[in-house]
């Protein structure tokens, strides 16, 4: 998934095993399920939200409060510049408190975060970077920040452990220190490429993807997981990030009488969506999650109506009891927060990290200690998402990547809903 816009970035959030995608999901994930007919609305844009789960502390638990010393972690996320995600240290540091007032921390010593603020560009984040260093953190939480290229060399430099977060770039997804719970980017545009091909007997398809560095990343690994899924004819459609104007692309796409047209590019997604349902589009639809944003959807003017994403996350009002958990947390401790895909990999990251390393002294708190608590090469509970193995063999090109199933949702009107109520994954289709 390419950076995204903020304006949209407010959702009210195979392994190859024959030709039907659904055929390969796990049953190893304690949490994966129907999201049933989660909203679209209004409602759902922010963690206040209403849910038909309860969201009053009994979710929570029994309170049993950290104290003493704090541990601390280090965090970078992009917060300035054109485009932003400041719901991933949001819903960590929502996290944090949660853990640190309910689960005792780490230890019984509270878990704290020191974040800089980052903004996409390797040359401040290699200076954040510095700057978290500085403090001497115990490890890295990772967030959602497409300058991580200058940063991972200073986090190698000084031998810290990178947990969880939002992956964008390859070096992240290959540092030898890393252990990240969800694949965004790679994991659900792939995924969602060999729906496509394997379930919805796809042989065409228009690509529309935003021509910056991460848009095209991204648009080719969409593109090379249809071809090796089967796709055998594909019109590339660049569009320039700064474009208003998405007459000409949309019309290419249709031009191509394509039997799917995939939109890879945030910003642009409710005009591009609008102007294909003014023209009559018969194609299906697919997009990115940001796609899906209530306003992204409203924006479309019943465009979005049956577009198909891929996610990593259960949808936020899944109705389980760690959507539950993750709803009231949210709606305590930061009940503002868009409630997109990126922010629930925030939160599972704090829950993941807290989970492993919970009864941990300081002492134990090496590097060596923390990876090989992640490291074990076997199945482990991923909160809100598929079962992660750090085994370096979950994601092709991608050691670092623990976990790449995605769940495939479609838009129905105002709500979403699974059309793969199991976690899927792109296997062999996905060739870096």
């Amino acid at each position: 998934m390419p950076a995204r816009s903020r304006a949209i970035a407010t959702l009210g959030a195979v392994a190859a095993c024959g030709l039907f995608l659904a055929a390969c999901s796990s049953s190893g994930s304690g949490t994966s399920g129907s999201s049933g007919g989660s909203s679209a609305g209004g409602s759902s844009t922010a963690a206040g939200g209403s849910s038909s789960a309860s969201t009053g502390d009994n979710v929570l638990g029994t309170p049993k409060a950290a104290a003493g010393s704090p541990i601390v972690f280090g965090l970078l996320n992009i917060e300035s510049g054109p485009v932003t995600f400041p719901e991933v240290r949001q819903a960590e540091e929502a996290a944090v408190k949660y853990v640190n007032a309910y689960k005792g921390g780490i230890g019984g010593h509270p878990i704290k975060i020191v974040s800089c603020a980052t903004d996409g560009q390797p040359s401040t984040s290699q200076r954040c970077a510095n700057q978290i260093a500085d403090q001497n953190p115990v490890a890295i939480l990772g967030g959602a920040d497409t300058g991580a290229p200058g940063a991972i060399p200073v986090w190698a430099r000084k031998n810290l452990a990178y947990l969880g977060g939002v992956p964008f770039t390859p070096v992240e997804q290959n540092y030898a220190n890393a252990a990240i719970f969800s694949s965004i980017s790679t994991g659900d545009n792939a995924a969602a490429s060999v729906y496509a091909a394997k379930t919805l007997k796809a042989k065409s398809a228009a690509v529309i993807y935003t021509s910056d560095t991460q848009g095209t990343a991204s648009g080719k690994i969409i593109i090379n997981t249809m071809t090796n899924a089967g796709i055998s004819k594909i019109t590339k459609i660049a569009l320039p990030p700064t474009s208003s104007d998405v007459s000409s692309a949309v019309a290419t796409a249709m031009g191509a009488h394509p039997d799917v047209i995939y939109v890879d590019a945030p910003a642009a997604c409710p005009g591009v969506l609008a102007s294909l349902k003014q023209l009559g589009n018969t194609a299906k639809i697919f997009g990115v999650d940001p796609c899906t944003a209530p306003k992204a959807i409203q924006g479309a003017n019943g465009g979005a109506d049956g577009l198909y994403f891929a996610g990593p996350t259960l949808d936020a009002f899944a109705g389980t009891p760690e959507t539950a958990l993750y709803l009231a947390a949210l709606k305590k401790y930061a009940p503002s927060i868009a409630l997109d895909s990126l922010a629930a990999i925030g939160f599972q990251t704090v829950i993941n990290v807290q989970t492993a390393l919970g009864s941990f002294t300081t002492a134990d708190l090496t590097t060596a200690k923390i990876l090989a608590a992640f490291k074990t090469g076997k199945a482990t509970h991923n909160f809100m998402g598929h079962d992660y193995t750090c085994d370096g063999k979950q994601l092709a090109g991608a050691t670092a990547i623990c976990n790449a199933y995605e769940q495939i949702r479609q838009v129905k009107g105002s709500k979403i809903v699974a059309v793969s109520p199991d976690f899927v994954t792109a296997g062999s289709y996905y060739k870096p």
